[in-house]
């Protein structure tokens, strides 16, 4: 006789009723900061380096590079990040300008503070600093 399947939901399936709430909580507050999810995703991959190249930050967010670079334009029209030519002409970096930095900052301590709060009504402060530790380690 085969032994009994594991209990309980997987991963993805829990993942995937968690994200659309997280969604919920996160699209008002990029529309009010003027951003669409991918392009606050893009300017948080930029906030840890000083500069990335198009492919790094394609690689980094998933999005393919045509996509991605209608992205940066929308951003560098707006004055949120800058793209230069490497010396040699063939690659583009690119940074996140002060405005940039801190349109991030702000979109991200509002995300923080209602994740805060989803946590809050299911876990304790030490369980969700837990949580978050250990999606981070998954993440890597």
């Amino acid at each position: 006789m085969p032994d009994a399947p594991p209990s309980g939901p997987d991963l993805a399936a829990l993942l995937a009723r968690l994200f659309p709430r997280l969604m919920a909580l996160e699209e008002p507050i990029l529309a009010a900061a003027g951003v669409t999810m991918w392009e606050y995703a893009i300017l948080s991959e930029l906030v840890a380096d000083t500069a990335l190249s198009q492919v790094e930050l394609s690689r980094r967010t998933g999005r393919d590079t045509t996509r991605l670079g209608k992205h940066l334009i929308a951003l560098s029209e707006r004055g949120l990040l800058e793209r230069d030519r490497a010396s040699d002409g063939r690659q583009r970096t690119v940074r996140l300008t002060g405005e940039g930095r801190t349109l991030q900052a702000t979109a991200k301590r509002a995300i923080r503070s209602a994740e805060d709060g989803l946590l809050a009504a299911s876990l304790s402060p030490t369980e969700a600093s837990e949580l978050r530790r250990m999606l981070t380690a998954l993440g890597r």
